[in-house]
This record gives structure tokens, C-alpha cells and sequence, in this order.
């Protein structure tokens, strides 16, 4: 709508207009599930010190709700402020597996996940809680390190796929502003927009191939 009033109902503005509107409408997404990315990496590479810390605890003598509150007071977020909503929750009267399984729903981690898993079957069938949440710790911690591994050795072909992927629509970008007029006679020509929309689709092909590759699970 802003990009309409500013440059009219002209036909060169109704495709301003939905330029920036489309980019208005998938940016917001795109930071969202940016942010939620970078927040579920950071509790996962937390997980594995906060597993040890709850088993310090409870070989100090603390019970497992003890350790909760320990590690809500301790930690650093995210993971600390997860733990403290869990710690309110049980306040509130709810159990030590609802609260978890809760968490488990709000951050989709598959690490927190099999977590609470082995609390649960503790909590049925007993044995050394502490030494399973060592062993478990252990796991992950392993496990984020392999994955820091696999993210250096593919930081190149990441950074490649990044760079191809950027460049011409930086460009596009870049000549759409400097030179307007520069566009007009693909814009102007239905043969001109089956070249555009063949480059997108080859551009987001390319991306997915380049995506796939450097994409190594753990």
C-alpha cells in the first residue's frame, strides 16, 4: 500500500507495488523462523551442561523438582527461562511430566525430548536417575560436537551456495533502481516475464540442490 501512494496506479507502480508488497508480507516469516532456528540452537548446545548440572544436583542430595528450580536459577537463557516457566507451572499444581512435556511442545527439540523421555520411564519404573542423565548429557554433547564439525567442513559450499544464490538478485536489485528503464522491455513483453520467472525457479532449484547437499543430520 505505501509503495502505491508514493509512486501512483500506474503500471510501473502496480509492479512496484507488488514487489514490495510480497517482499513486506514474507519477510516478517522468514525473521521468525530466523529467530526460532537460532534460539533452538542455542538451548540444544546448553542441553548437555544442563543435564549435568540437574545430575549434580541430584547426587547432592536435591529431588528432581529441586534440580529444576537449581538449574532455572543457574543456567542462562533460553534454557534457564524454559525451566523457570516449568518451575511456575508446577507451582501451579501441575506434575514434573506435564511441565516437561509442555517444554518439550514449546521448543520441538529432540534432544529435550528424549530428556524427558528417560524421566518419564524413571519416574514409572526407578533406577540411578543421575547416572542415566550423565549418560544422556554425554550423548549430546558429543553430539554437538559433531555437528560443529560437519558445519566448518561445509562452510565453503555453504557460503558458495549463499553467494550464487544472492548474486543476481543483488543485481536485479541494485539495476531496478539505477536504471528503472533498464527492465522495461522485459516487463513490457510476455517473453521477458517467462525468462524472469524461468531464472527464479532455476535460482530456487539451485538453492534447494546446494541446501540439500550441505545438509548432513546427526
Amino acid at each position: 500500500m505505501i509503495a502505491f501512494i508514493r509512486v501512483g496506479w500506474i503500471p510501473w507502480g502496480l509492479l512496484n507495488g507488488i514487489i514490495f508488497g510480497t517482499i513486506g508480507y514474507f519477510i516478517p516469516g522468514v525473521y521468525v523462523k530466523f529467530r526460532q532456528r537460532q534460539r533452538l540452537k542455542a538451548f540444544n548446545n546448553q542441553l548437555g551442561d544442563t543435564l549435568l548440572l540437574l545430575s549434580n544436583a541430584l547426587k547432592a542430595g536435591y529431588s528432581f523438582a529441586q534440580a529444576i528450580d537449581a538449574v532455572s536459577k543457574n543456567a542462562s537463557p533460553p534454557i534457564a527461562e524454559e525451566f523457570s516457566r516449568c518451575v511456575r507451572e508446577m507451582n501451579l499444581g501441575g506434575s514434573v511430566e506435564e511441565s516437561l512435556g509442555h517444554m518439550v511442545k514449546r521448543i520441538e527439540s529432540d534432544d529435550l525430548d528424549l530428556m524427558v523421555t528417560a524421566v518419564s520411564i524413571h519416574r514409572t519404573v526407578g533406577g540411578n536417575l543421575a547416572e542415566i542423565l550423565d549418560n544422556i548429557a554425554f550423548t549430546i554433547r558429543e553430539r554437538v560436537r559433531i555437528k560443529g564439525q560437519i558445519s566448518t567442513l561445509t562452510a565453503s559450499a555453504r557460503s558458495s551456495g549463499q553467494l550464487i544464490t544472492s548474486l543476481p538478485i543483488v543485481l536485479a536489485v541494485f539495476m531496478y533502481f539505477a536504471t528503472p528503464t533498464y527492465f522495461k522491455p522485459m516487463t513490457e513483453n510476455p517473453v521477458g516475464w517467462i525468462i524472469i520467472a524461468v531464472a527464479v525457479v532455476m535460482i530456487i532449484a539451485g538453492n534447494f540442490v546446494m541446501g540439500k547437499v550441505t545438509a548432513i543430520e546427526v
